[in-house]
């Protein structure tokens, strides 16, 4: 059986020898040109394998160098953020120079639209809120800071107890006149449309309006207006104003939603309007007999931090500048030399109030 293989072999080797004997064979060598060859040379496996390890050892070094910097980047972040919540040097806030994350943001009003309606050298600023606009432990207000600025002509809306949203049941009372006729939607109704009734009732039945409140109300013409400023304090936050309404964004009396329709009343009606949301800042308030930071106190709908971050989102939304009070000037460490437990000191208007008007003197 063997041998019969090995015949069998032998014959087909034979035969593919013989096949071979018929072909021609190439000669790669003599129909190269110098250039071929070096062009083969030059793309030779061994070397394009070389180039491949080089460019590779190259592209890791990049990478790794990339992810080092990113590493740092956040490192860096998270060490001045975390300074937010360090104690502030009295003398470092004065000066400026303590380093802190800030939300301030400015928007430009569309020129266009200023030309459109035309300007002076004097900037009307509309001052919407409650206390922290009158208020003046030593002598001077926020509202009288800002109207010590030059080129500016302030008109102080500012009445106690207002709130941003419709707060029906502060002070256990539903009487509409006794609040709702100085909160902030119903000031911007009444001034966009001239239906100053509301307003009217209040100060007719010894409601919060008072009667030097509603002269300088009538007495509004947005037209000559050129920046409106909205700032409250935490008067919300504290009679624990309803956050929102997931089925009605534009509902009054909620917090998010009064903010919302009163600022686009004003963007519809007058779109030259410089429109301005400030923040509450951070204080105290009595817990068990101590004083502890509004962070850590919910009066029912979320501690003050909830209510600045909507505040400072709906801004946002709306597409108008936002004055940061709240982050890096009062903190849980100086507190008490600031404010009066919720209400701000002497040495807090003065803080409160540079920082808002240098953030006024900030061109479009």
């Amino acid at each position: 059986m063997s041998k019969k293989y090995d015949d069998l072999d032998n014959q087909e080797s034979g035969l593919f020898e013989a096949e071979l004997d018929g072909l021609e064979l190439l000669d790669i060598s003599e129909n190269e040109t110098d250039s071929d060859a070096e062009s083969r040379k030059k793309h030779s496996p061994k070397e394009f394998i070389e180039k491949e390890k080089k460019g590779n050892w190259k592209l890791h070094i990049l990478t790794a160098l990339l992810m080092v910097g990113i590493v740092v980047f956040i490192i860096v972040k998270l060490q001045i953020w975390d300074k937010s919540g360090d104690n502030v040097v009295m003398e470092d806030v004065a000066e400026g120079t303590y380093d802190f994350e800030s939300l301030d943001v400015v928007f430009n009003v569309d020129p266009e639209i200023l030309e459109s309606h035309g300007t002076d050298d004097v900037n009307t600023i509309l001052c919407l809120g409650n206390a922290l606009l009158i208020q003046e432990p030593d002598g001077i207000s926020i509202a009288g800071m800002i109207d010590n600025m030059d080129n500016t002509e302030v008109i102080n809306l500012g009445c106690y107890h207002s709130t941003i949203s419709d707060t029906l049941n502060a002070y256990g009372t539903n009487d509409v006149t006794y609040w709702q006729a100085s909160n902030l939607y119903d000031v911007v109704y009444a001034m966009v449309n001239k239906d100053y009734s509301l307003q009217k009732e209040s100060l007719e039945n010894g409601g919060h309006v008072e009667q030097d409140f509603y002269d300088k109300l009538i007495s509004v013409d947005l037209d000559q207006v050129d920046t409106v400023f909205i700032v409250y304090n935490s008067d919300d936050y504290r009679f624990a104003s309803v956050l929102y309404d997931p089925e009605d964004k534009f509902n009054t009396s909620t917090f998010e939603g009064a903010l919302r329709a009163s600022i686009t009343t004003l963007q519809e009606a007058y779109p030259h309007l410089r429109i301005i949301v400030g923040s509450p800042y951070l204080h105290g308030v009595i817990s068990d007999d101590n004083v502890a930071p509004a962070t850590m106190i919910n009066f029912g709908n979320g501690n003050l931090s909830e209510y600045v971050m909507r505040e400072y989102n709906i801004a946002m939304e709306c597409c108008v500048s936002f004055v940061d009070n709240y982050f890096g000037l009062i903190n849980e460490e100086n507190m008490n030399y600031y404010c009066n437990v919720d209400v701000l000191s002497g040495e807090g208007v003065e803080l409160i109030g540079n920082h808002i008007c240098q953030f006024l003197e900030r061109k479009y």
